[in-house]
């Protein structure tokens, strides 16, 4: 195949250099503090009560944490390494072509959590704009917040750094002044000691955890590719150390604390949405401050998880047509039409969907990166396009078969989706690539 130059020059699609990174540790845990707190972790919360017990759920939110947090960074070296972002790395073990079809699906995925957000945050904006003027209008504040929020991603990581900045901070305080007000007055010992009904099994509540983080775990390397390293080739702990002291306590601490938030406001006020959770509990300006928390999540995690990777994979894909602002305008406008009010009638059952169709790729890239590559990638074969990762006209079979059959296996075993697709994808991909494409295609492997 011709060498073809295809740097983008758009720098949130390109590889990007050791210095022009700006994010350090603090910036990593406000944005898991950022991200973990949004409307999907409290209405997850808001189910779990009832159903298992407080500390069961804490337990649980801490070992899906600790699991998918193994995952984060290892799948987020490659990022730190190289400063390769997500849709570009796909190319090694999918194949240029092959590549579209994972990458689609993460994007589809953020879009339709981008109009989940978005239709919370519109209800928080309503309802407080309702309480100081009279007027109601949620459609208009959800077309208002969603350019909003638009306009900021497309404005890149360094506006999203800010953002998080200011959210994650801001949540975290909040929110605490959120669970100290609704246990106010009432018993928290009744809290803990909650009978159960119709009980979870406990791994089940993992893999909710797991099936909730596996679209961020996908693309963390859109991430890390912005982390500050002193030495890209040194030690892998050394050169991932703001990703570990980053990751672990920002995602550890922001789920336990806004699944807290759920559970909590859920057991006091018998609402699992928070929007009416905060509205009917919380009088006067109070409850301004509870919906500027709903506002705030919504915000913060649209911008970073929800948005940022479609615009990333979007304006790869098309990269002759779309740069990347104006990819985050087509992922944005379309997650305005994907109808979220529908969607959350099955939000138990969309969860372990998400994770069955996507938890197979951190496998698959995990396997291919530190087991079949060995971590060694040349650049030219991402700078340009080269016949290195062409396989099968642009396919691996491997990857694509691997993807399918970790796929279905997940579905079958809906509940513990995650728990079963990772590892079978993991071990499935290592012997296709061992037995059969590194022996048919050779110069594709090494």
């Amino acid at each position: 195949m011709e060498r073809q130059d295809i740097t983008n020059t758009n720098l949130e699609n390109s590889m990007v250099d050791t210095s022009d990174r700006i994010m350090g540790v603090g910036d990593f845990i406000w944005l898991w503090l950022g991200m973990t707190a949004q409307m999907g972790v409290f209405l997850l919360g808001a189910s779990f009560t009832g159903r298992i017990s407080y500390l069961q759920a804490l337990l649980a939110m801490i070992v899906g944490n600790l699991i998918v947090s193994v995952i984060l960074i290892l799948n987020g070296d490659v990022g730190t390494k190289y400063g390769l972002n997500f849709s570009l790395y796909l190319r090694a073990p999918f194949g240029e072509h092959g590549r579209k079809i994972p990458t689609f699906m993460r994007a589809l995925t953020g879009i339709f959590w981008f109009g989940i957000q978005t239709y919370y945050g519109a209800l928080a904006i309503d309802i407080a704009i309702e309480y100081l003027t009279g007027f109601s209008n949620w459609f208009l504040w959800y077309i208002v917040f969603a350019i909003v929020q638009i306009l900021i991603t497309a404005g890149g990581i360094g506006w999203i750094k800010y953002i998080e900045n200011i959210a994650g901070p801001a949540l975290a305080v909040l929110s605490l002044w959120l669970i100290y007000v609704l246990v106010k007055g009432h018993s928290f010992g009744e809290f803990i000691a909650m009978e159960l009904n119709d009980r979870l099994n406990f791994w089940a509540v993992v893999t909710a955890n797991l099936s909730y983080w596996v679209t961020v775990a996908v693309n963390i390397s859109d991430f890390t590719r912005h982390i500050v390293v002193e030495e890209p080739d040194g030690s892998f702990i050394k050169r991932n150390k703001v990703s570990i002291f980053g990751q672990v306590p920002g995602i550890t601490i922001g789920m336990v604390l806004f699944i807290s938030v759920g559970m909590i406001g859920k057991y006091y006020t018998g609402h699992g949405n928070p929007v009416d959770m905060i509205s009917s509990s919380l009088g006067g300006y109070f409850m301004l401050v509870g919906l500027l928390i709903i506002l705030l999540a919504q915000l913060s995690t649209n911008v970073a998880a929800n948005l940022y990777a479609p615009g990333n994979i979007l304006s790869d894909i098309f990269s002759e047509k779309l740069n990347f602002s104006k990819a985050v305008l087509v992922a944005g406008g379309i997650g305005m039409f994907t109808f979220p009010w529908y969607l959350l009638d099955h939000f138990l059952t969309y969860l372990p969907l998400v994770g069955a169709f996507l938890s197979p790729l951190p496998g698959i890239m995990i396997v291919d990166y530190y087991l079949i590559r060995k971590t060694n990638l040349d650049m030219n074969d991402f700078r340009e396009l080269t016949d290195r990762y062409e396989y099968s006209n642009g396919f691996n079979p491997a990857a694509l078969i691997t993807y399918v059959v970790a796929g279905l296996v997940g579905i079958r075993f809906l509940k513990y989706s995650w728990l079963v697709s990772l590892p079978t994808a993991a071990l499935l991909y290592y012997i296709l690539m061992n037995s059969w494409i590194k022996k048919k295609y050779p110069n594709n492997v090494l």
